[in-house]
């Protein structure tokens, strides 16, 4: 298949240059107001037919003026236009958002001028591009000047608010690593509860970290999505925007950004305001923690980017507590403290075989979360190329770890029967995804993308949910319970089989003490691999060796 791959693209590259033998002019468009006001791109591919989702076009200006490069981008949902910098740095070609055409408002003369004097500041007498546009933004948004300093007593909790979304959403102690659920909690009770929420996307870069981005489409009341978050804080200002709609927020919910407290100035917020704040009648225990840990954070960012000025007021975040109840109502924490018992394992376990046909990938995550008691989110999120069967290690790298350390999952005998069953899938019914190196892919790939490596490595390409499975797996056998059982349940065996929770912790990657018994072992992988065969040789197993 990359034979057939490689030789399209060169035929593709050969007719490129037949084109260009043939003196075939490209299309460009005039650079006036009237003609872009006028222009509609063809959004239909005439090779394929079908609708593109953005169409670019040069414009029709001397190769050797200071606006080479600038292009018009149409996006094919919204129809709104923008214009576009492509510019050459370190030998390579990148484009620079510079804004959308909007009549009267930014049209030729301000992007002319705006195109002057990135290139003044950017490039040399030759016209060579020196530095890149984009880092110059990104420093610039990023810098405290003086004035930002002396003025640092003046800021709201606003203010602090958008920084910390310029600023890509910081870890309180380690910058930059994130996930998209942290992201999305802080978001939602940040500036959430609002329509501003439904302008962003969300998704994984290749080290797992969540990555925030816009939506290129029409608000519901036929408002232009922002393209940047300066603009979301424009068409959205504090107060307005917000979700009154019980469907999509039921405890009509109103965010810290929206609310009257964010008009404080940083500075003068203390722990009483903080717990008031929090402290609502309704709130659940887990809610008020999360909104605790967003304050945080908030306060956090504030002193690592000196926004108190020189004597920087205290808040003991610890003096902050609010009484958990004795009973929890959630349905995800009912199951915290529950494990399967030894007659329901190998009844879960023949009712996982029976649906690798009909759930294919989502049987054999499950099964495979039983044998190892790894976390959901770890487990779909190995790779093939993580896999070593020679050595006989699955290593789980520290991009996906809770503890972010790297750690290993052994091989054994029934880790090695979901392997067989996953290769059996690829070989037979589901060859397409033979390509894609997640071990759990979802079936929900566009197969039409699949000859697109960076689609093929992205996270939309994994498994994200088992609960369809799991949904007809307790119909059928009216088992309570849910998969973040298999964890406990896994804990307690090997911890029962080996006698110390500190080695059963090695195999499940807890984060206390993980490695007590064995920190000083000279081999404790080898020592790890030893307790997980035990474990799954254990008499509790006995149902997986029957299989056969």
């Amino acid at each position: 298949m990359s034979e057939e791959i490689d030789k399209s693209k060169l035929d593709s590259k050969l007719e490129d240059s037949k084109s260009r033998q043939t003196g075939r002019q490209r299309k460009t468009l005039k650079f006036t107001d009237y003609a872009i006001a006028r222009y509609t791109a063809d959004f239909i591919c005439k090779k394929t037919g079908k609708i593109k989702k953005e169409v670019k076009i040069a414009f029709d200006i001397g190769k050797n003026t200071a606006l080479k490069g600038l292009k018009l981008i149409q996006y094919s949902k919204t129809k709104a236009k923008y214009f576009l910098l492509q510019f050459w740095f370190n030998k390579k070609s990148d484009y620079l958002p510079l804004g959308e055409f909007r009549p009267g408002i930014f049209g030729t003369k301000e992007i002319e001028a705006k195109v002057f004097e990135l290139v003044r500041e950017h490039t040399d007498d030759n016209g060579h591009w020196v530095k890149s546009p984009k880092e110059s933004i990104r420093d610039k948004e990023k810098k405290i000047t003086k004035a930002e300093i002396e003025k640092s007593q003046q800021l709201t909790i606003r203010d602090v608010i958008e920084r910390i979304a310029r600023d890509g959403f910081p870890k309180t102690k380690r910058q930059g690593s994130l996930s998209v659920h942290s992201i999305k909690e802080f978001i939602k009770f940040m500036f959430g509860f609002n329509w501003r929420s439904r302008c962003l996307v969300y998704a994984e870069s290749e080290k797992g970290y969540g990555k925030v981005s816009f939506k290129h489409r029409t608000h519901p009341r036929k408002i232009t999505k922002p393209t940047s978050w300066e603009d979301l804080f424009n068409k959205f200002p504090g107060g307005s925007g917000v979700i009154t709609s019980k469907k999509l927020n039921p405890k009509l919910e109103t965010s810290l950004y929206d609310n009257e407290l964010s008009k404080l100035v940083i500075d003068e917020l203390n722990e009483g305001m903080i717990k008031k704040y929090i402290d609502k009648p309704g709130r659940s225990y887990g809610t008020k923690a999360n909104m605790l840990d967003c304050f945080r954070r908030l306060w956090s960012f504030s002193l690592d980017n000196n926004l108190f000025g020189d004597v920087p007021p205290t808040i003991n975040f610890d003096n902050i507590t609010f009484k958990k109840p004795d009973e929890t109502h959630s349905v995800s924490r009912k199951y915290d403290n529950l494990r399967f018992t030894d007659n329901e394992l190998p009844i879960i376990f023949n009712a996982l075989m029976k649906r690798r046909e009909l759930y294919p990938f989502q049987a054999e995550a499950l099964l495979f979360m039983m044998f190892t008691g790894r976390r959901n989110e770890e487990t779909l999120k190995i790779k093939w190329s993580n896999v070593d069967e020679a050595n006989g290690i699955i290593t789980l790298p520290r991009s996906i770890t809770k503890a972010r350390k790297d750690e290993f999952i052994t091989i054994t005998g029934p880790v090695a029967l979901v392997l067989a069953s996953l290769k059996k899938h690829r070989e037979g019914k589901y060859q397409k995804y033979r390509f894609i190196d997640w071990l759990f892919p979802t079936l929900r790939t566009n197969t039409q993308r699949l000859y697109d490596d960076v689609y093929v490595r992205s996270h939309s390409t994994r498994m994200k949910t088992l609960r369809g499975c799991w949904l007809d797996l307790v119909k059928e056998t009216g088992i309570v319970g849910s998969p973040k059982m298999f964890r406990k349940t896994f804990s307690s065996l090997a911890k029962l089989t080996l006698g110390t929770s500190s080695k059963a912790r090695v195999l499940t990657g807890h984060e206390q003490d993980a490695t007590l018994d064995v920190h000083y072992d000279k081999t404790p992988r080898d020592k790890a691999k030893e307790y997980a065969h035990q474990v799954a040789n254990a008499k509790v197993f006995d149902f997986v060796k029957k299989t056969g």
